[in-house]
């Protein structure tokens, strides 16, 4: 090993540590993601994302994040919903050509 500097010290390998219990919750569920798609191909866009497509739209972006933002209460969850309809209008006007 080197006495001094950001690499001293005895040469030792790292080891790969498993994945906590708490840290395992939080992995994608395929299975979950599948039934989630399923239900939303049945029952359509809840009123909230019909109003955010509609001002995407008309071209107002940033008034459809300050519209999910205050409804969801989260600025991330705001960003997350306003580009999950902008890519539900994608696919939309791709499946009419």
């Amino acid at each position: 090993g080197i006495i001094a500097g950001f690499n001293k010290g005895h040469a030792t390998t790292k080891r790969a540590r498993a994945i906590s219990r708490k840290a395992r919750l939080s992995l994608p569920k395929k299975k979950l993601r599948a039934v989630k798609a399923i239900i939303g191909e049945l029952v359509g866009f809840s009123p909230l994302e019909k109003r955010v497509q509609e001002l995407l739209r008309v071209g107002k972006e940033k008034r459809a994040l300050k519209f999910c933002n205050k409804r969801l209460g989260n600025i991330t969850a705001a960003k997350k919903k306003r580009t999950k309809m902008e890519d539900a209008l994608r696919a939309a006007v791709a499946k009419k050509k």
